[in-house]
């Protein structure tokens, strides 16, 4: 007996529209790569002495392009929202797809959504209260500012965070590009004051500053020696020979950011000129130089202003517990750094708004990608129909954002609550990586497993003698990227080592493949075949 095939998707169109520019679509990379994004410049000192952080950034960064420009042949041939798991589940089928996918993305990404609000209390409001608060004396600023660093400050403010970029999102996508608009503007403004700052800088005077700012703010006298001699007692060397192993880890920490590259081929069916390679190419490998280069002058100029034994010492502060590095518990990040630097109201204000906008948009790039995705599992009905509704007046999946708002909050009290959930804050760079890693994969193997598709792509006249060079490619980022990923489990620097980041990365793989085969049998007692919709493009 076969199989009935009455209707390969739930419907015969998305209901997404393009209204993302080209030029929109690289900011929104830019964004979503987060220049503020900070453990490259904590992490590393802390848990990797002797790594070059301006060579591990430009590292990441190099062996992120293969991989981008794989995404640039794949955008171009499924030009559809969905993203990786379009082009997965059109080479390999939805198993993989879905699993993959599934775990490490959907899931996975929730985690952002805390590290949103995180980064928007913590970074964003934290620095702008303190700062003011030192600069002009008042105690209630100051107070205020500790509060966003406080688990209830950044509780309230990740769900306020959350809630409002879905409100956002909700009321229609042409919303979340004008607003883009503004958010880019002040993340470079606020990213260009602190490069400023920080290369003005230098040891000398930068210790001095940072000693009257943290008088300010907590009335601790000789901070920054004080911080000096417990980080040596803590067993820090502050002055470690180079180590070309460090190096090489720092890159896993900067690909938190740099991996990001890529995410827009999640809404390729809402931008527009999407199937042109000149113009993908702009998009996804563009913003992966930009940005590379802008987090590796962020280093050098880092290292300028305070030296780099003094990154050891907050290196310290953050990965050691050395409670002396702090500054009333508050880690000494590039941007508080540059804030104690500047003691200029003006600058702590630009400096602050910036990192607040980023921060904020960071969640709308969660809802974006994922509803997205979410839409495409529906549309193959591998998720509830329900879910990829789109209405019709805002052209936005309104279940689709209310549902990932909703599965946010758990994990948002987890992240801030749960002792040791916080360890697993690059588990979203590893759970990621693992689909890049696939999807590079699928980039090698899509002229022989799709091969319509691929020739009838804008990037099928590119190859190396017979071999089209997406396998090359493909294969290449393949290697590269799992290089990556198997640092992580390899490593205990990274922060996956342990039973618990072990049971979450393997649970979660587990519960997306039994979901899916569990649904993929009731669709075929239903009389449907989910296998059909792989074999198509999705709708528009």
């Amino acid at each position: 007996m076969t199989t009935a095939k009455p209707e390969v998707f739930t419907r015969k169109a998305s209901g997404l529209v393009r209204v993302m520019s080209p030029f929109s679509a690289f900011i929104y990379n830019v964004l979503t790569m987060g220049l503020i994004f900070p453990w490259t410049y904590l992490w590393a000192p802390g848990a990797l002495p002797g790594g070059k952080l301006v060579w591990g950034i430009l590292l990441a960064m190099i062996i992120e392009i293969p991989i981008a420009f794989v995404y640039v042949w794949l955008s171009t041939a499924l030009p559809r929202s969905g993203g990786d798991y379009v082009f997965q589940s059109r080479v390999f089928g939805g198993g993989v797809a879905f699993t993959v996918v599934m775990s490490g993305y959907v899931i996975w990404i929730l985690q952002w959504v805390a590290l949103s609000g995180w980064l928007l209390s913590y970074l964003g409001f934290a620095p702008l209260f303190l700062g003011l608060g030192a600069t002009t004396g008042s105690a209630a600023m100051a107070n205020l500012g500790l509060w966003f660093t406080s688990s209830t400050g950044i509780i309230v403010t990740s769900i306020l965070n959350a809630f409002i970029a879905m409100l956002i999102l909700i009321s229609g996508f042409k919303n979340y590009v004008r607003f883009q608009a503004v958010m880019i503007v002040f993340t470079l403004l606020a990213f260009l004051s602190m490069l400023i700052v920080l290369f003005l800088g230098n040891p000398a005077t930068s210790m001095g500053k940072i000693d009257n700012f943290a008088l300010a703010l907590s009335g601790a006298k000789d901070f920054v020696q004080t911080a000096i001699t417990a980080t040596k007692a803590a067993g820090v060397d502050l002055n470690p020979p180079f180590s070309l192993l460090a190096t090489l880890l720092v890159a896993p920490i900067a690909w938190t950011s740099l991996q990001w590259a890529t995410y827009s081929a999640q809404q390729n069916g809402e931008i527009k000129n999407a199937r042109s390679f000149k113009s993908q190419a702009f998009i996804i490998v563009g913003s992966l130089i930009f940005t590379g280069i802008l987090l590796a002058l962020l280093a050098a100029a880092l290292e300028k202003a305070v030296g780099t034994d003094f990154l050891y010492v907050a290196g310290a502060g953050y990965w050691s517990g050395v409670g002396e590095a702090t500054i009333s518990g508050f880690w000494l990040w590039p941007n508080i750094i540059a804030v104690a630097l500047s003691a200029s109201p003006i600058v702590i204000l630009l400096i602050s708004l910036g990192y607040i906008l980023n921060s904020h948009q960071i969640v709308h790039n969660c809802y974006i990608g994922m509803t997205r995705v979410m839409v495409a599992m529906s549309l193959d009905r591998v998720l509830p129909e329900w879910v990829s509704r789109v209405d019709e007046r805002f052209h936005t999946p309104v279940n689709a954002h209310i549902a990932y708002f909703v599965a946010s909050i758990p994990v948002i009290l987890l992240y801030n609550l749960y002792p040791g959930w916080v360890g697993l804050t690059l588990g979203v760079t590893f759970a990621c990586g693992y689909v890049f890693v696939i999807t590079c994969l699928a980039g090698a193997l899509l002229p022989y497993r799709a091969k319509d598709v691929y020739e009838a792509s804008p990037g099928a006249k590119y190859k190396i003698g017979n071999v089209p060079l997406v396998t090359v490619l493909g294969a290449l980022g393949f290697i590269l990227g799992g290089v990556m990923v198997l640092m992580f489990m390899l490593y205990s620097q990274l922060g996956l080592t342990s039973g618990l980041a072990y049971g979450v990365v393997f649970g979660i793989l587990a519960f997306s493949a039994i979901w899916y085969i569990l649904v993929k049998q009731a669709q075929k007692s239903r009389g449907i075949n989910v296998d059909y919709a792989f074999k198509e493009i999705p709708p528009e």
